[in-house]
């Protein structure tokens, strides 16, 4: 295969996984425009390295649009993977736990209460001093 048929085939493997992650930009809204670049670079990226791997798994021919196809499917997984991701790390960091509550958690197959929001500490009410 040529250089310029490969560097073809990956501009539209490149071209589908951006077009397959921020289609499920549409469900899956990211919280900020950095989050949404940094999700969109991996998909792109995973798609890239990817689309040839999946091709020849699934015995496609080799052409450009089977790349761009295999792009798209590569970077809407991805998109949807990293958000799942993002989410768990997002309440982990909300709730203060550490890697070993969670791998205990995960151990234990009691992940869901886990995650659960913690309880606020209760104050306790002063008395106010009469003067």
């Amino acid at each position: 295969m040529s250089a310029s048929v490969v560097i073809g085939t990956k501009i539209a493997a490149a071209i589908g996984g951006l077009f397959g992650g921020l289609s499920v930009m549409a469900f899956m809204k990211p919280s900020t425009l950095l989050d949404a670049t940094i999700r969109g670079g991996i998909s792109t990226g995973t798609a890239i390295i990817g689309s040839t791997l999946m091709i020849d798994t699934m015995n496609w021919s080799d052409a450009v649009e089977y790349h761009a196809i295999a792009g798209a499917l590569i970077g809407f997984c991805a998109w949807g993977v990293l958000g799942m991701c993002a989410r768990v790390f997002i309440k982990v960091e909300q709730n203060k736990l550490d890697a070993v509550q969670i791998a205990s958690a995960v151990a234990a197959n009691n992940l869901d209460e886990a995650m659960k929001p913690a309880a606020p500490k209760a104050r306790k009410k002063r008395a106010l001093k009469k003067y």
